[in-house]
């Protein structure tokens, strides 16, 4: 499988995360080499962009994953009420193709607002 990269990273409906709301992602991949096949092989986790660390106050609503094709998804994510505000990269991993990869700056990124 050949490396494929984050070059878009949108909130569709232009809204911060706040805690206890969820907010609409949306991820695409390229090229398109079908990286997005299967929900069950993506583990999605946020990188906080001040420390680049694993965001734990940051998750998936109800791992709820929709796959618009094979180079884009879509998912909620929340915050938790001790998130901390700034912006969030988004890190996917494939077990299937046992391949992570991480947004930088240039792809957009997910913004945690205290209000």
């Amino acid at each position: 499988m050949a490396k494929v990269d984050i070059v878009r990273v949108d909130t569709p409906e232009g809204n911060a995360v706040r805690a206890g709301e969820p907010v609409t992602v949306s991820v695409t991949v390229a090229p398109d080499r079908g990286w997005f096949n299967d929900t069950q092989y993506l583990v999605i986790d946020f990188i906080y962009t001040e420390t680049l660390d694993i965001a734990a106050n940051l998750s998936v609503v109800d791992d709820d994953v929709t796959i618009e094709d094979t180079s884009t998804i879509n998912f909620k994510v929340k915050a938790e009420s001790d998130a901390s505000t700034g912006e969030y990269y988004v890190q996917i991993t494939n077990n299937y193709f046992e391949q992570t990869i991480v947004s930088g700056p240039e792809d957009g990124t997910i913004t945690v607002s205290s209000s």
